[in-house]
């Protein structure tokens, strides 16, 4: 067993662990894909709502002053009144006219505020208004980062960063290069998300000029513990493969073998070994209760049909041999009285007496066949083999069946070289197979007709047909021909008692050969045996 260990782990590291390390790492491709996806959409979405707040927070604060200042009912106000009401409000005046009130945004160097003015007749200018904007009350639902910019004087090169906003700020990331293996394992997993888009909205003062782009994206934090998750990852794996493995032998040990050994011991009940026998009693022999009641119902059976088939030999084989004494007496009688009723001149006589002894004659041959058939099926034959010349065999066959081609004028074809390939057989019962698929193909061949006898010779096999062009058979009965006592439902072909092809089919399978036929009725028969060289 452990001598197949290497190749074992290779299949199962190949059927196995390999495909889900692919799985693994494929769908965790696919999720980071996902993940990119979502949040690009998640960006944009947010994208919309900042921009939406960015102007309702100015007709927010604006609506928020009007309410404050309504009850003055005037715009006379004392500037004080107004700073008292308006206390969270930074409040200055400025030479300005305006008819109606209005919002926008201004910024300085480190802020951007927003800003409402209003008429003050006071003065003859307005009150300017303004409150430091509150990047926070921006703030679309979820993981978003914020950050306010603007831009430097003419002079100046690049950006400012205005003010930055992160209720939670990510930690910072442990310092120090990252191992080869986390390196490696972050190209396969994709541990790392690799992408982050940043989307910029356009903040604008009252003259529609940018003072600052407010960027908003997903707040990706860096990973903490790469190690640890991918040691996590990586034992659940092996705990997951482990656990299938153990699965796997235990389903094999308690389903799979018991239905091997079950469908094993029914391909040799089915070939005829009624002696088979499940294992019950040893250390290996199933231990669950229903497997252990299974396997003991199948040998109960199998004894059951063992002792039912020897019974029914028995019966067989006593019938037939008390029939055969009688009939081969009753032969030697016929035969001895037609000879006299012939030499008296009595012809009706002597041809009653001649049906009585081919009648007599048939009956002995059924006999014989039955025992024959049923020695097969006990294995008691045993061949003896030897080199044979197949148009040798064929020739010898021929010739003990003259009087039959003759009677019925068929012209008998043989195709095969005198010479050529021999083939190891048992003489005598490869003659009984030729004689008998000869014999029945006279039977079915109409008077003139032919039967040919051909061969093919490969490297590893001989095949042998036999063919003629007579009644054919129906096809119904080319699949269970062989089968014993199954004489056909076809009037066109004669197929005997049903024991010749059975008795045939047996002693080319005993020569580790097979037989089939190919028919069309009232065309052709062929039979072809094929038998190791």
């Amino acid at each position: 067993m452990f001598k197949f260990a290497k190749y074992f782990f290779i299949v199962f590291l190949i059927t196995a662990i390999l495909p889900l390390v692919v799985m693994y790492a494929w769908t965790n491709s696919q999720m980071q894909k996902f993940h990119s996806y979502i949040t690009t959409v998640s960006v944009n979405n947010a994208k919309n709502k900042i921009e939406h707040n960015i102007s309702n927070n100015l007709k927010v604060q604006e609506g928020d002053i009007l309410k404050k200042l309504y009850f003055l009912n005037t715009q006379n106000y004392d500037i004080n009144s107004v700073k008292k009401l308006l206390n969270n409000y930074t409040v200055t005046t400025i030479n300005e006219t305006s008819k109606y009130p209005y919002s926008f945004y201004e910024n300085d160097k480190t802020s951007v505020y927003l800003v409402t003015i209003l008429p003050y007749k006071k003065i003859n200018g307005s009150l300017k208004i303004s409150k430091k904007a509150n990047l926070d009350l921006m703030r679309p639902e979820g993981p978003f980062k914020l950050e306010l910019t603007s831009k430097l004087p003419e002079n100046g090169k690049g950006i400012v960063y205005l003010q930055s906003v992160e209720p939670n700020p990510p930690e910072k990331p442990k310092t120090g290069k990252p191992s080869k293996f986390i390196k490696i394992a972050d190209k396969i997993f994709n541990l790392t998300p690799k992408t982050n888009p940043v989307k910029s909205i356009e903040i604008k003062n009252d003259k529609g000029k940018v003072i600052a782009y407010l960027n908003v994206s997903m707040e990706l934090r860096p990973s903490k513990g790469k190690i640890e998750k991918i040691l996590t990852g990586f034992i659940i794996l092996i705990v997951g493969i482990f656990s299938s493995f153990i699965i796997g032998l235990l389903i094999n040990r308690v389903f799979v073998l018991p239905i091997m050994a079950i469908s094993n011991g029914a391909k040799e009940v089915e070939k005829g070994n009624l002696s088979y026998k499940l294992d019950t009693v040893s250390k290996k022999s199933p231990k669950i209760g229903f497997i252990k009641h299974i396997y003991n119902s199948f040998n109960d059976m199998v004894q059951n049909l063992e002792t039912k088939e020897k019974l029914r030999e028995s019966f067989i084989s006593n019938l037939t041999h008390d029939l055969r004494t009688p009939l081969l007496s009753q032969a030697q009688s016929l035969g001895f009285i037609s000879d006299k009723f012939k030499e008296i001149g009595l012809e009706n006589e002597y041809e009653l007496a001649k049906s009585l002894a081919n009648n007599n004659e048939h009956l002995l041959k059924m006999v014989n066949l039955i025992l024959e058939s049923y020695s097969f099926d006990s294995s008691k034959l045993r061949l003896i083999k030897e080199p044979v010349d197949i148009c040798e065999l064929v020739e010898s066959c021929r010739e003990k069946l003259i009087p039959l081609f003759n009677d019925k004028k068929i012209t008998f074809i043989n195709n095969i070289y005198e010479g050529g390939i021999k083939i190891n057989v048992d003489m005598f019962q490869m003659s009984r197979v030729f004689i008998n698929l000869l014999s029945n193909a006279v039977e079915n061949t109409k008077e003139g007709d032919f039967i040919k006898v051909s061969a093919h010779f490969n490297e590893n096999s001989t095949q042998i047909v036999i063919e003629d062009n007579g009644n054919g058979i129906a096809p119904e009965d080319l699949n269970i021909i062989f089968e014993r006592y199954y004489s056909g439902k076809s009037l066109e072909r004669k197929l005997g008692s049903g024991l010749g092809l059975s008795v045939c089919e047996k002693i080319i399978k005993l020569h580790g050969g097979n037989i089939s036929v190919e028919s069309e009725l009232n065309k052709y028969t062929k039979f072809t045996i094929t038998l190791p060289v």
